[in-house]
């Protein structure tokens, strides 16, 4: 059985169609969704999240119909989101914040959460007083409390440093070891690529290739799409 299907997913804002007859299943650990800006990337994202709602079609997470589920019923069958723009309650320490997420699926060992997302140092300060880098990994660690089997990222690594994402990227690696599934949207898709197992790439809301990382490249789809100007990480 497929982690997430996608079955002929749509969703419509006025005449636009943001997303537009989307289908793909997904049986590996991490997949990125990628393409230009306004190519559907966050809205697919939140269309899985139960954050939005498609116009047509079939969201199935392992074989659950969950189109029409509000997200926090999403968020009790074992998937999550995090945010591009960090959202920690920021007058709460670093660990107070990992505790309250905690209680979304049951207990949650946020020790081993902290030290897993390098926080253990930082576990007392207060979220409002950390560098973005940290709260970046606060944002991941928030979805960690959960114990989620699927992440849906969105841009996690966006804004950081070369050297503050690849160790990000570090820790994706090593959750990925550990059997958590991630669904990642990312504008740096050189950086994310390595722990990458197959790519959906989407233009203008359609779905133009799915498949693995190697094909990707070499898709004539894909080289139609990206190559005249517009950047493949989009």
């Amino acid at each position: 059985m497929s982690l997430l299907e996608l079955a002929d997913v749509s969703r419509s804002f006025g005449g636009n169609r943001a997303v537009d007859r989307v289908s793909f299943d997904m049986s590996d650990r991490v997949l990125a969704v990628v393409g230009p800006n306004g190519a559907g990337k966050t809205t697919l994202l939140n269309l899985i999240a139960g954050q939005l709602r498609p116009s047509r079609g079939s969201i199935r997470f392992r074989g659950r119909e969950i189109s029409r589920l509000a997200p926090w019923r999403i968020v009790g069958l074992g998937m999550v989101k995090t945010y591009q723009i960090v959202r920690p309650f920021r007058s709460l320490t670093v660990e107070e914040n990992l505790s309250l997420f905690a209680r979304l699926r049951g207990k949650a060992e946020v020790g081993e959460i902290l030290q897993e997302t390098g926080l253990r140092e930082v576990r007392g300060q207060l979220a409002g007083a950390l560098p973005f880098g940290l709260l970046k990994r606060l944002e991941l660690a928030k979805g960690l409390a959960s114990r989620p089997e699927l992440l849906l990222l969105d841009e996690p690594i966006g804004g950081l440093s070369r050297e503050e994402a690849q160790g990000l990227v570090g820790t994706l690696e090593a959750l990925k070891s550990h059997g958590v599934g991630m669904v990642v949207v990312e504008h740096r898709l050189s950086e994310i690529l390595p722990i990458v197992d197959r790519v959906v790439a989407l233009d203008q809301g359609r779905l133009i290739f799915h498949g693995t990382r190697e094909g990707f490249f070499e898709d004539p789809s894909v080289r139609a799409a990206y190559l005249g100007g517009r950047d493949a990480g989009g």
